[in-house]
């Protein structure tokens, strides 16, 4: 391993290299100095498995929580949806008369269950050849 340090650019081009003897560590953004006890550094690294299954308790409750909340939304938005589809359906059926009235008695609300299908034929009904004369005379 090279003792110094390197700065890339964005994009992965070598901007500068120095190559340091005795260089070991370079800190970019020191940490502020703790405000925690060396004892109680030396406790947290001891205890760290019991904190974290503390903490990442704490942290699943509140993803479950959080996951609550949303499916009670989307069943809300679900329980709206119903209710608007349903309300439509009833105006379609009241309305039912009335359409039939503007077609002249005819109950066509049945037509969309079927499909258009557009048939082209085509048929030669006569024959007929003619000779044209052609002039380049003009």
């Amino acid at each position: 391993m090279e003792n110094g340090f390197q700065i890339w650019s964005f994009s992965g081009k070598q901007l500068y290299k120095v190559s340091k003897d005795h260089f070991y560590q370079f800190m970019w953004r020191p940490r502020p100095p703790s405000l925690l006890t060396a004892e109680k550094e030396e406790e947290i690294s001891k205890n760290l498995r019991k904190y974290s299954k503390k903490y990442e308790q704490e942290d699943q409750d509140a993803f479950n929580m959080l996951s609550e909340q949303e499916r009670k939304r989307r069943k809300q938005l679900q329980a709206e949806w119903e209710g608007w589809v349903a309300k439509w359906k009833q105006l379609h059926e009241e309305e039912i008369p009335y359409r039939m009235e503007l077609r002249d008695g005819e109950a066509s609300d049945d037509e969309e269950e079927y499909d258009t299908k557009e048939v082209e034929v085509e048929e030669i009904v006569d024959v007929h050849e003619e000779e044209v004369p052609f002039e380049l005379d003009q």
